[in-house]
Formats: C-alpha cells, structure tokens, sequence
C-alpha cells in the first residue's frame, strides 16, 4: 500500500468528535483505554518497577506494612548473626566445658552482700575451657589441665552428624563371613572413621564375591586408603561401583587406583572427583596412559583440567562403551541362534515320529517311504 493511499484512509477520522467518542464509553471501557495508554506512553518520572500496574484480581489477605517487613529484616538479621557467632565459639572448643570443684578454697565476697554473697556461693564450682585457642594463650599447650578426666581430652563430638546409618562393625562382619545378603557398602560422611578402619574394609572385600558397590566418600581416606584400595582391586572380581570422592588423595593413589584396573575386568565405574589435592597436568596424562590397557571401564567420575587428557579419555570410554554393545549383541546372536537351533531339533524330531508312526500302521504297497521321500 502506498504512503498516498495510506493518508487518505486517515482522512475519514478527522471529522470525529473526540470528546463526544469518549463521553459514550463505559467505566471498563475508558480504563483499558487508560490502560493501553500507558503502554504506549509510559511516564518516565515513575521508577521502572511501579510503571506496570497490579494485576491480580485476588484480594490481599492482610495489611501490608513496610515499617514491619523491615524491622522484621533486621530482627532477623540480628538473630542469624547471634547465632553465627555462638558456633564460631562451638568450633574453638566453647562447648567443651566441665565442672571440677575448686576444693577448700572460696572466693572473697563482698561486704555488702546481696548479690555479692550469691555470686561468690556460685562460683564454688568453675568451669574449664578445654579449646586450644585458650590453651595457646596461656602457654601452656603441652600441658594437661589439671583437675579434667582422661577420657574429656580425647572426646570428639562432630559438628554436623553424617546421618549414615551404617554400621561399621557389623558391616566389616559380614564383608568377612561373605554374606550373601550384603550387595553394597555405604560409608559415605562418616567423619569419624579411621584410616586403619578404612584399609580394614579394603583388605575385606579381597575375598568377598557378593559387595557390588563400595562407597567411601568424604571420609577423609588419604594415600594408604587408595593403596589398599588398588590391592583389592587387582583381586577382586564382583565390585562394579567405586566411591572415593571428597578425600585427600593425592595423584600417587590415584595413579594407583588407575593402575589396578590392568587386572581387573569387572569394575564399570570408578569415581575420586573432589580430591583435595590437585593431579596437575603430568598426572592426568599418566592416568590416560592406563586407562588405554583397560576395556571394561564405563564411567569415570573425573573432571580433567587439561583438554587433551579430557578428549583422550572421552575416547576410551566411548570405545569400551562400543566394545560392550558389540558384546551384547554377539550374546543376543548366538542366544536366538541357539533358540532357533532348538526350535529346528523338535520340530525335525516331531516329522520324524509322525513318518515312523506312519510307516508302521500302513500298507508296504499303499505307503512305500521311498516314494513318500521322493515326494
């Protein structure tokens, strides 16, 4: 359409009466016009968040008041940093404190009495900080405080419980009596489990052929883990799932977990991302290396910081995950092979009782079993 032709449409609404137009709409009417108005001309001096006007049709609940929201705010916030600071004192040891009594001996009180008096009766049994923040204060780190039970020195309470359920000494139980009932080990956030624990368990499933899945993450498994590890895992022969992330091993046991998997032809899945010790560049091309010697590997719970190593292992996961489907599909073969074999066998067995049965209850010059062949 042309500029022309679109001008001279425009010139049959110059002669409407506006204000006559808008006298005849209705209430919704003029507020949509409103509405569509301010879309098209939104007025500048109205900050961006308040141009758009509230479009819900449900009716508020309650009175919204914006000196309460932000008193609220700050009481909150006053709350949460209360409570930061009192676990910060948590961590020094704060919580660690036990009553001893101080013996014959009494605090002065003062002359007034009142308040003094009670205060000073109070104080007959004292509480002993056993942080080490205190300890360094005083000089005195070598030294045991006096007056404290053996067994509150080595106390260890977790900040955070790990909420495993798991327990450790009947697991290791059944691990050695090979219970067949026992198909996966989870050891994941127990905080307070030792390293000799932990190679206790590794030694244990080098002769057990039920766990599938062995899980020991955030433990804080170091190198001797990874050792004992990489020993059952060039004898055992049933786990398929390994677990070593968030621990501190370092790139030899990683190495030597790697290293393990030359010998071993059953594990599909092995997992030590989040180590807190860096493997650096050397020994993710290290871990490519061995990693070329193994055709059972699926999955590989690792990020490489090195885009060669990455693509390199990419490679050879995708070339056992091919091997494997080549597997699976032989297996497929040769099992509807040995089906139709099967089939093939009873159904020449059946034509051949039939022919016998035949044979035997007729005529030699009605049914002759050359002719029968023949036909």
């Amino acid at each position: 359409m042309s500029n022309f032709g679109y001008h001279k449409q425009l010139g049959k609404y110059e002669d409407i009466d506006e204000d006559e137009l808008l006298a005849s709409l209705t209430n919704e009417e003029i507020q949509e016009l409103e509405k569509v108005m301010a879309e098209i001309e939104p007025d500048m001096n109205i900050p961006t968040g308040l141009r758009q006007e509230d479009q819900t049709a449900k009716q508020p609940t309650g009175t919204f008041s914006r000196e309460a929201l932000l008193k609220y705010w700050e009481d909150e916030t006053h709350r949460l940093l209360e409570v930061g600071d009192s676990e910060s004192e948590l961590r020094l040891g704060r919580a660690f404190q036990l009553k001893i009594p101080t013996g014959n001996s009494e605090l002065p009180t003062s002359e007034t009495g009142g308040d003094g008096e009670k205060e000073a009766r109070s104080s007959k049994w004292n509480f002993v900080d056993l942080s080490r923040l205190d300890c360094k204060r005083n000089g005195n780190i070598g030294q045991k405080p006096k007056g404290i039970h053996k067994s509150a020195l080595h106390h260890h309470v977790t900040e955070r419980p790990s909420g495993n359920p798991t327990d450790i000494v009947k697991t290791l139980e059944n691990i050695l009596s090979n219970d067949t009932s026992l198909s996966e080990v989870n050891l994941n956030n127990i905080e307070n489990i030792s390293q000799e624990v932990l190679v206790s368990f590794a030694e244990a499933l080098i002769t057990n052929t039920h766990v599938e899945v062995f899980s020991l993450a955030n433990t804080h498994a170091d190198d001797q883990v990874a050792f004992a590890l990489a020993k059952m895992l060039k004898k055992n022969c049933s786990i398929t799932n390994l677990n070593v992330e968030s621990n501190f091993i370092s790139g030899k046991g990683i190495l030597a977990l790697i290293g393990s998997l030359q010998y071993n032809t059953t594990l599909v899945e092995l997992r030590f991302h989040n180590q807190r010790h860096i493997c650096g560049g050397q020994v993710e091309m290290e871990m490519v290396k061995l990693l070329r010697d193994n055709t059972t590997l699926l999955k590989l719970g690792y990020h490489f910081d090195l885009p060669g190593p990455r693509m390199s292992a990419t490679g050879i996961l995708t070339r056992n995950q091919d091997r494997q489907r080549q597997m699976r599909l032989q297996q497929r073969k040769e099992q509807d092979d040995l089906e139709r074999k099967m089939k093939t066998c009873v159904l020449l067995s059946g034509i051949e009782s039939e022919i016998h049965y035949l044979y035997t209850h007729s005529n030699t010059s009605d049914f002759p079993p050359t002719k029968y062949f023949a036909q």
